[in-house]
């Protein structure tokens, strides 16, 4: 991996002691499993983060953790972080990626896909990743190279995409495929209970 990445990208972010618990979300979440994608979207300070930690601290399901920031615009960046959050559950998966980050040029962002996919694909135990603040990811090619994964879903993984806004991904279709759970402002709200 290249020497920029910050390795406390991956830590998955601590239950804070005051945590109002929302067990009919962490309900609705658990019920998600099995599906491809998982969208938070809302405002700041409706509790995504919160609620997804709060839901793997219960959850015995493995997951990788990727926190984005502005510098994931990038492809070379975005897999390498993307890389690391895979091989903190599988420490020898994604080899032929994690060698083609190193590469002077990377391939067409398809090709890309391809070998990331098909090394996904021999992971044969169910996981998930989440990648925190998606919003914020605007490049077309990492853009791209997320589509094209939701086009092509794996039997084994699951993304758990959470942001302020939609990202730029074709979520329409997989929501008409029965692919998604989405949990908006209206679902984040807090009830009376």
């Amino acid at each position: 991996l290249t020497g920029s990445f910050l390795t406390t990208k991956l830590y998955i972010p601590p239950t804070r002691p005051n945590l109002v618990s929302r067990p009919r979300l962490v309900a609705r979440l658990d019920a998600s499993l099995g599906g491809k994608l998982t969208v938070v979207s809302a405002p700041a300070g409706f509790g995504k983060t919160t609620l997804i930690t709060d839901w793997l601290g219960a959850s015995d399901h493995p997951c990788a953790w990727l926190s984005l920031d502005e510098n994931d615009n990038d492809l070379r960046l975005f897999l390498s972080g993307f890389v690391a959050a895979v091989k903190t559950l599988f420490p020898i998966a994604v080899n032929d990626t994690s060698e083609l980050i190193q590469a002077p040029n990377l391939p067409p962002t398809p090709v890309v896909t391809a070998i990331v996919l098909n090394e996904l694909e021999r992971i044969a135990q169910d996981f998930a990743v989440v990648l925190d603040d998606v919003h914020l990811i605007q490049d077309k090619a990492v853009c791209e190279l997320l589509s094209l994964m939701l086009r092509h879903p794996l039997r084994s993984m699951q993304l758990i995409l959470l942001g302020r806004r939609d990202p730029l991904l074709p979520i329409a279709s997989l929501r008409a495929r029965g692919l998604t759970a989405e949990f908006r402002i209206r679902d984040l709200r807090f009830t009376v209970d």
